[in-house]
């Protein structure tokens, strides 16, 4: 009997509980009895501002010359003399090596001596074919005559049309020998390499004494210096396939030096690869990207490494917020007026429903009175710190930018404060140096 006195008690006090919390006050609608008060999410906020932003896009590269020549030997030859040193510069013309061409003078040598055998062949097979068209003239008149058979007669056309075929093989032989000879010519002139351009020795590959070769299909052959215009440098970067639409010819770029990455190097895009590519054990694809530096100073060289910055959109006077006030928030987890304001503004966007329920909407969540708000933004250009908004925050909103777990967990309506310094010095400014910090607090 106990037993159930106490369990009439006890339902009778939830239910005075729970109809006192349903009771509202009148004036502010707020419950007469708190039964578990919601507890605020610390937040850090920010005021959206007015100003310039450019939208960047980076990536990785190399400086290199614009005009780089690798010097090679067009014979296998060993370098007998190599006046000039690396990091010489050298006018186009200028003696780069010699090389050994005593092989080649011999070559010289018994070339004319096949030319002057052939050229006497030449005369010898020449007067043969005189005689053999002579005798043939003798027995055509002495046919006429019957003085001579028709064997015979044939016999003699066969010898001079014999020593008309020696004299013409002859002459294709000396023909021959002279382009032969001719060849070893220019083969004695590459001996002497010089320089093709103006420029800097900026490698020496190879030293006095050594063999060097030609190439092959399988051999890439002997690459004896290079030779670099340094008076106009130009950096080939790897641009990913993310960002590559952006990019176009005639845009302006920094170059940062690994050795020097305070003093930025203008340049401009030159152009872009139509047709990317993937390097070995990698899955991102990247568009090989060349810029002109816009800068003769001796500290850039080729071979540097650098990365590269390229402006490909720039605006002023617009409103922006920090990029971590920006969040990504499913349709399911966003009130419906607020879903509905969405697909109005995406009403020209063909998506099957399947596609729309998995879609994320970027949103930005606004305090007011201690209340989170969820507004839907159109997002333009962006940089690394700030990011454009086309609609959704006027320049008197405070947008709350962290910390990333309370913006995890924030909804349309959660409960928020600041951290106790800051609604501090928000609430309480008391002269105009004050207020200032107030502003650096909401700054992002």
């Amino acid at each position: 009997m106990k037993s159930v006195l106490t369990i009439m008690v006890l339902a009778g006090i939830s239910a005075g509980v729970f109809a006192l919390g349903s009771l509202r006050k009148e004036s502010t609608g707020k419950a007469l009895l708190h039964i578990a008060e919601e507890v605020a999410l610390t937040v850090d906020v920010a005021k959206p501002q007015r100003g310039e932003i450019i939208h960047l896009v980076q990536a990785p590269g190399d400086v290199e010359a614009v005009l780089e020549v690798d010097v090679s030997s067009e014979i296998v030859a060993k370098i007998e003399e190599m006046p000039v040193q690396e990091g010489d510069t050298v006018k186009q013309g200028d003696l780069l090596c010699r090389l050994d061409d005593r092989f080649l003078r011999a070559d010289v040598e018994s070339g004319n001596a096949r030319i002057a055998q052939l050229e006497a062949a030449m005369v010898q097979s020449n007067a043969d074919l005189d005689k053999a068209v002579r005798d043939l003239a003798r027995q055509v008149k002495l046919s006429e005559n019957d003085a001579t058979s028709d064997v015979e007669l044939r016999d003699y056309q066969t010898k001079r049309d014999k020593a008309r075929a020696v004299h013409e093989m002859r002459r294709q032989e000396l023909i021959q020998a002279q382009a032969a000879l001719k060849r070893i010519h220019e083969n004695l002139a590459r001996t002497i390499i010089r320089s093709p351009i103006d420029g800097v020795i900026s490698r020496l590959r190879a030293k006095q004494g050594e063999v060097v070769v030609t190439g092959t299909m399988n051999n890439p052959g002997t690459v004896i210096m290079t030779i670099s215009d340094l008076s106009q440098m130009q950096v080939r970067t790897r641009v990913d396939e993310v960002d590559v639409p952006l990019v176009r010819a005639g845009q302006t770029a920094r170059v940062y030096l690994q050795s020097d990455q305070d003093n930025p190097v203008p340049a401009r895009i030159l152009r872009v690869a139509a047709k990317g590519s993937k390097p070995t054990g990698r899955d991102v694809v990247t568009f090989e990207t060349i810029l002109t530096v816009l800068s003769n100073e001796e500290r850039i060289k080729p071979g540097m490494t650098a990365n590269v910055e390229i402006e490909v959109a720039r605006k002023t006077d617009v409103i922006t917020v920090p990029v971590e006030a920006v969040v990504h928030r499913m349709r399911k987890e966003l009130p419906e007026s607020v879903v509905e304001a969405f697909d109005k503004s995406q009403a020209g966007i063909d998506m099957s429903a399947r596609a729309r329920q998995a879609q994320y909407i970027k949103v930005v969540y606004v305090m007011d009175d201690d209340v989170a708000h969820v507004r839907v933004i159109e997002p333009g250009i962006a940089d690394t710190r700030r990011v454009e908004l086309l609609s959704g925050v006027e320049l008197g909103d405070t947008v709350i930018v962290g910390p990333y777990r309370s913006l995890d967990q924030l909804k349309d309506g959660t409960k928020v404060a600041l951290a106790e310094d800051k609604k501090d010095k928000k609430k309480t400014p008391t002269n105009a140096d004050d207020e200032a910090k107030v502003a650096v607090r909401f700054s992002p």
